[in-house]
């Protein structure tokens, strides 16, 4: 079943793809993190944003979003940005 490929096309490299690939497999990165990757790889192959969504259950405009800041920021637009607030009181 085929659907509309996304404007938001993402190319990836070797060395992306294997980086990607490696942070989706880790046992130790975040489930936030493994996510992204998965998402940015979905959107590699040229699945449409709205399929990447359902698939991984989350909204399209997270998915959008992720794109966009992998394509700006490569893999490190996928790290958590600081949040503001009030310093964390204990270390995770």
């Amino acid at each position: 079943m085929a659907g509309p490929r996304s404007g938001r096309v993402v190319e990836l490299t070797g060395e992306a793809r294997a980086a990607l690939e490696a942070l989706r497999r880790r046992t130790t990165v975040t489930v936030g993190l493994a996510r992204r990757a998965r998402i940015i790889l979905l959107a590699a192959e040229g699945v449409p944003l709205e399929r990447i969504a359902r698939q991984l259950d989350v909204d399209r405009n997270v998915v959008r979003t992720w794109v966009d800041r992998y394509r700006l920021g490569g893999l490190v637009g996928l790290e958590d940005r600081p949040r503001s607030g009030r310093p964390r009181t204990f270390s995770p």
